[in-house]
C-alpha cells in the first residue's frame, strides 16, 4: 500500500507544514553535523571542518527547495498562497469587488433561477420512471381541437395496443368531479376514472394497501377507491386504519383499498382515483371519443416510430370502420411535452433573455478587468521582471478571478432561491395547481451545481483574459512609466467593442420587456369588458347516478336559477358551460351548413361550441350584432335554435344574411336536430394562449341541457359576499351537491393571465439590470478615457481651447459608441419583435413605436452616462496635466 503512504506524506506536508518544515531542517542539520566530525576526526580545525562540511554538501535552501520539489505539493502551496493574495486585492477594492460580484451574480441568478423552472416545468414536469417512454395518445378528426381535446374512443385504444407493437402497456381513463362526504356536508374533489392498468403504466403504486383488481373493472363492482396522500392527510389525518373501511362519493358507498405516495398526482390535480368501470357496449364504441390515454413505449421504439406505426394503423381502421373512423388519424405525443404548448413559448423566451444578461453582465465585468488591469500594469512588469513566467503570472490571475467568480456563484444562489421562492408563490395556486411540475421548482443539487460550474467557467474566461493582456506588457518601458498604465489602440478598440455590444443586448432586452409588457395590458384590457369585478361564478357537477336524464337536469338548473335571482342586489343569473379566461378550451366540433354540398370528414368546417343559459349574454355584456338572443320560451318542444359570434358569421357566410340559417352539429350524415341561427353576438377571446376569437356557436341550455355547468351571477357589488348564500341555495335543491371554483371573475382574470404578468415582470427587471449595465459600460469607458487623455485635454485647454468643446469631444464618443450599438441593434429588435409575435400565442406584435421609443431612450442614458466624464474633463488643470505622464 505505496500509495497510502505517498498521499499521507502530502497531505502531511500540506496541512502541518510547519512541523515538516522542523523536521527537515533537523535531518539537515544532522548530515552537516556528522560531516564535520568525520573532518574534526581527520584532523581539521573546527572552523575549517564545518566550511568544508558546507561546501560539500551543497547549499542547504537548494536542497531544501530539491525535497519539498519531491512531495509534489508546490502547486497547491502556489495555490493557497495565490487565493490568499487574491482575497487581499479583492479586499482592498472593495468598491471593484461589490460591482463586480453584484454584476456576476445578477446574470447568474437570473440564469439560475429561469433554468429551474426550465428544469422543473419541461424537463422534469413528473416523477414518474423512465419518464421518455410515457406518451399521451389521443385520435384527431383532422382539426386541431386544443389540448382539452385529447380523447380517443375506447375501442381504438384497445386495439392500438392489442394491433401494434409499439405499447408495453396502454391505459385509459376519464377525470371526474365528485363530491366527498364530510361530517359537515360534502367536499369537492377532483378525481379520476381510470382502467387497472393506470399505476402499472406510471410505474407508482400505492404507498398502503393494493391497486384495482381485474374485476372491479366491471360494472357493478367498481365502488372501491385509492386516495391521494395530501387528501388522507387533510381529511383523515392520515388514518392508516382507513383501509377497507367506507366514504360516500356522489352518494355512494365506495371501500378505501389504498393510499398512494405522498406528492402523486396524475392527471394534476387528481386526488382520487376509483375503477373505470365500462359496460360491453362502451368497450366496443368507436363512435364517440370519450377517454384519454397514456402508453407506455416499448424498450428501443421512439416516439417517431410510434407515430408512424400509429398512422398506419388509423388507415387500417379507417377502411375496416368507415361510419365512425373516417378522417381519423392517432396522435402521439411525451407525456412530458403535452404542455410545451403553453409553457415552451414562454420559458424559451425567458432563458434566452436570461442568456442575455449574463452575456451583458460578463462585458461589463470584462471593461471592469480592462481597468483595473491597466492599474495592475506596474505589478505585472516587476513581476516579470524578477522572474514570474508567463505560467506563473497565469496561475496568480485565473486563481483572482476564480475566486471572484466564486463569490458571485454564491451570491447568484442566494438571489436564485429568493426568486425561486417568490415566483412560485406570486401566482395563485387555483392556477398554479393545473400545471405539472409547479410544485418542483426548486434550486435543486443539480441547478446549484450548474451554477457553480457556470461561475468556475467565467471566472476561468476571464482568468485568460487576464493572462493574454499581462502578457503583452512590455517590462522596460511600463517600469519607466511615471502613470498608472496606458492603453494601447487595439485594447482601446476592443472595449470600444464590448460597449457597443452591450448598447445592442440592452436594445434588444428593452424591446423585448416592452412588448410583453404591453402585450399584457393588452391582454387584460380584453376582459375588462366584462366588468369582472361585479361578477361571482362558480362550478356545479351533477351526479349521474342521481342526474341520469335532461328532465331531471333541466329541473334542478332551473330551480337553481329561479332561487339565485331571489337574491337581494343579483342582477343576472345565467348558466355556460365555460367561461372566458378559464383556462380551459371550448369544446370543439363539426358542423354543418344547410344547402351546401356536404363535404370530406377532413374537410368539414369546425367551431367551439358552448351552450349557454338566455341571461348568459346580458351577464357577461357581450354584445347582440343582430337578431336576438335566447329566451325562455326557447324549451325543447320548440325548433332547435343557436347563436353563433360575429367571426363565424364572418368567415362562413362572407357577408350573407346569416339570421335565419340552419346549421347542425357533426358532418353531414349525423343525426343531430337542425339548428336555426336567431342571433350574432361579439367575439370573445377564450384564454389567453388563443390568438384571436374563434368562431362560436352557442347552444340553448333549455334545449341541450348538461350536468356540469358554471353559475354566473352579476351583482350589485362586492361578489364575494354572495358565496354563502349561492352555498345554502344549491344545499336547499340537493344536500349532496359541493360547489367548486368559487371566485369572482375578476380573480379569474388576474389569475388566468398570471404567468403572463410574471413573463412582463421579469421582462421588465431584466430590461432594467439591461439598462444599467449598458449605461455603467459607457461611463466606464470614457471615465477611463479622460484618464488616459489628461494630458492631452490639458494641452487643448493651455492652446486656448473652450471647456465646452472638450465636453462636447468627450460627449462625441459616447454617441458614437451608443450610436453605432443602436444602427446595429435596431433591426435585430425589430427582427426579434416579429419572432416573438409568432412565438407567444398573439399576445405579442411587433411595434415600431415600442422599438422606437427604447433607441431614444438608450440614446438618452448614454448622454447621462457621458456627462460625468465629459465635466470632469473641462475641469482639468493644464498645468497639472502637463506634469502628468
Amino acid at each position: 500500500m505505496r500509495w497510502v503512504e505517498t498521499v499521507s506524506n502530502r497531505l502531511r506536508s500540506l496541512f502541518r507544514k510547519n512541523t515538516v518544515e522542523q523536521e527537515l531542517g533537523s535531518e539537515l542539520r544532522f548530515h552537516i553535523d556528522r560531516q564535520v566530525e568525520d573532518n574534526l576526526a581527520r584532523g581539521m580545525t573546527p572552523q575549517e571542518a564545518c566550511c568544508s562540511a558546507v561546501r560539500e554538501f551543497g547549499g542547504v535552501e537548494q536542497v531544501k527547495e530539491e525535497c519539498r520539489d519531491t512531495r509534489r505539493v508546490n502547486f497547491l502551496e502556489t495555490l493557497l498562497q495565490d487565493l490568499r493574495y487574491g482575497a487581499r486585492m479583492l479586499g482592498r477594492n472593495p468598491g471593484f469587488t461589490t460591482v463586480a460580484v453584484l454584476t456576476l451574480a445578477l446574470g447568474m441568478g437570473a440564469n439560475t433561477a429561469i433554468f429551474s423552472m426550465v428544469n422543473a416545468l419541461l424537463l422534469h414536469p413528473y416523477d414518474f420512471s423512465n419518464l421518455d417512454s410515457l406518451v399521451r395518445v389521443w385520435e384527431t378528426r383532422g382539426m386541431d381541437e386544443g389540448y382539452d381535446a385529447r380523447w380517443t374512443a375506447p375501442a381504438d385504444a384497445a386495439d392500438f395496443l392489442s394491433g401494434t407493437d409499439v405499447f408495453h402497456s396502454l391505459t385509459t381513463y376519464r377525470d371526474q368531479n365528485f363530491n366527498l362526504a364530510t361530517q359537515g356536508g360534502v367536499e369537492p374533489v377532483l378525481g379520476c376514472r381510470v382502467s387497472r392498468s393506470f399505476f402499472d403504466v406510471l410505474g407508482r403504486g400505492p404507498l398502503l394497501g393494493r391497486g384495482f383488481a381485474r374485476g372491479e373493472e366491471q360494472p357493478g363492482f367498481e365502488h372501491v377507491v385509492i386516495l391521494g396522500h395530501g387528501l388522507w392527510q387533510k381529511r383523515f389525518g392520515g388514518d392508516p386504519g382507513l383501509l377497507g373501511k367506507t366514504v360516500k362519493l356522489n352518494g355512494r358507498d365506495y371501500t378505501v383499498v389504498g393510499i398512494m405516495p405522498p406528492k402523486f398526482s396524475y392527471p394534476v390535480p387528481s386526488e382520487l382515483w376509483v375503477p373505470l368501470a365500462l359496460t360491453p357496449a362502451e368497450r366496443a364504441d368507436r363512435t364517440q371519443l370519450t377517454t384519454m390515454a397514456l402508453g407506455r413505449l416499448n424498450p428501443g421504439v421512439t416516439v417517431e416510430k410510434a407515430k408512424a406505426v400509429l398512422a398506419s394503423y388509423s388507415s387500417r381502421l379507417e377502411k375496416e370502420y368507415p361510419k365512425t373512423n373516417v378522417g381519423r388519424s392517432a396522435a402521439v405525443l411525451q407525456l412530458r411535452r403535452e404542455m410545451y404548448l403553453y409553457t415552451l413559448p414562454l420559458f424559451l423566451l425567458l432563458q434566452v433573455t436570461a442568456a442575455l444578461v449574463l452575456l451583458l453582465a460578463c462585458a461589463n465585468l470584462a471593461n471592469l478587468m480592462f481597468t483595473r488591469m491597466i492599474g495592475r500594469q506596474k505589478e505585472i512588469a516587476m513581476r516579470t521582471a524578477l522572474g514570474a513566467g508567463p505560467r506563473r503570472l497565469a496561475q496568480l490571475f485565473v486563481s483572482e478571478t476564480l475566486l471572484l467568480s466564486l463569490l458571485a456563484g454564491v451570491a447568484a444562489v442566494s438571489v436564485s432561491f429568493w426568486s425561486v421562492q417568490l415566483l412560485r408563490t406570486s401566482i395563485s395556486v387555483e392556477w398554479t395547481k393545473w400545471v405539472p411540475g409547479w410544485d418542483g421548482i426548486q434550486v435543486n443539487t443539480a441547478v446549484v451545481a450548474l451554477t457553480i460550474i457556470l461561475a468556475l467557467a467565467v471566472g476561468f474566461a476571464f482568468g485568460l483574459a487576464t493572462v493574454l493582456h499581462a502578457g503583452k506588457v512590455d517590462p522596460g518601458k511600463t517600469l519607466k512609466e511615471s502613470g498608472p498604465g496606458s492603453l494601447t489602440r487595439s485594447r482601446a478598440r476592443l472595449r470600444s467593442t464590448l460597449v457597443v455590444a452591450q448598447v445592442v443586448c440592452a436594445l434588444v432586452l428593452l424591446v423585448c420587456a416592452g412588448l410583453t409588457i404591453q402585450g399584457f395590458v393588452r391582454l387584460a384590457a380584453v376582459y375588462e369588458g366584462f366588468q369582472p369585478e361585479s361578477v361571482l361564478k362558480a362550478e356545479v357537477a351533477l351526479p349521474e347516478n342521481t342526474y341520469s336524464d335532461a328532465t331531471k337536469i333541466t329541473a334542478f338548473y332551473q330551480q337553481l336559477l329561479h332561487s339565485a335571482r331571489e337574491m337581494p342586489g343579483v342582477r343576472r343569473v345565467a348558466l355556460a358551460t365555460n367561461l372566458p379566461a378559464s383556462n380551459v378550451d371550448n369544446e370543439m366540433t363539426l358542423f354543418t351548413i344547410e344547402g351546401r354540398p356536404a363535404a370530406k370528414t377532413n374537410e368539414t368546417p369546425s367551431a367551439d361550441m358552448l351552450t349557454a343559459s338566455p341571461d348568459y349574454f346580458a351577464a357577461l355584456r357581450i354584445p347582440l350584432v343582430a337578431g336576438r338572443l335566447f329566451r325562455e320560451s326557447d324549451n325543447a318542444a320548440l325548433e332547435r335554435v343557436a347563436v353563433v359570434s360575429r367571426s363565424m358569421a364572418e368567415r362562413f357566410w362572407h357577408g350573407e344574411d346569416v339570421l335565419g340559417k340552419r346549421v347542425k352539429l357533426g358532418a353531414a350524415d349525423s343525426n343531430g336536430p337542425w339548428m336555426k341561427i336567431i342571433g350574432i353576438v361579439g367575439d370573445i377571446r377564450q384564454n389567453w394562449w388563443n390568438p384571436a376569437a374563434r368562431p362560436t356557436i352557442y347552444t340553448n341550455f333549455l334545449q341541450s341541457p348538461r350536468r356540469a355547468m358554471n353559475v354566473v351571477l352579476r351583482v350589485d357589488a362586492y361578489p364575494q359576499s354572495y358565496v354563502a348564500s349561492l352555498r345554502d341555495v344549491v344545499r336547499q335543491i340537493d344536500a349532496g351537491l359541493a360547489l367548486t371554483g368559487i371566485n369572482t371573475l375578476k380573480t379569474e382574470v388576474v389569475d388566468s393571465i398570471g404567468i403572463i404578468r410574471i413573463l412582463g415582470i421579469l421582462m421588465g427587471v431584466f430590461g432594467l439590470v439591461a439598462l444599467m449595465l449598458s449605461s455603467v459600460g459607457v461611463y466606464g469607458v470614457l471615465s477611463e478615457s479622460v484618464a488616459q487623455r489628461t494630458r492631452e485635454l490639458g494641452i487643448r485647454l493651455a492652446l486656448g481651447a473652450h471647456p465646452r468643446d472638450l465636453m462636447k469631444l468627450v460627449l462625441r464618443q459616447a454617441l458614437k459608441l451608443t450610436g453605432i450599438g443602436l444602427a446595429i441593434a435596431v433591426p435585430i429588435s425589430f427582427a426579434v419583435s416579429r419572432v416573438m409575435a409568432n412565438l407567444i400565442f398573439g399576445i405579442v406584435a411587433a411595434d415600431l413605436v415600442v422599438v422606437a421609443g427604447f433607441t431614444f431612450l438608450l440614446a438618452a442614458v448614454a448622454l447621462v452616462a457621458g456627462y460625468f466624464p465629459a465635466r470632469r474633463a473641462t475641469r482639468v488643470d493644464p498645468l497639472v496635466a502637463l506634469r502628468y505622464e
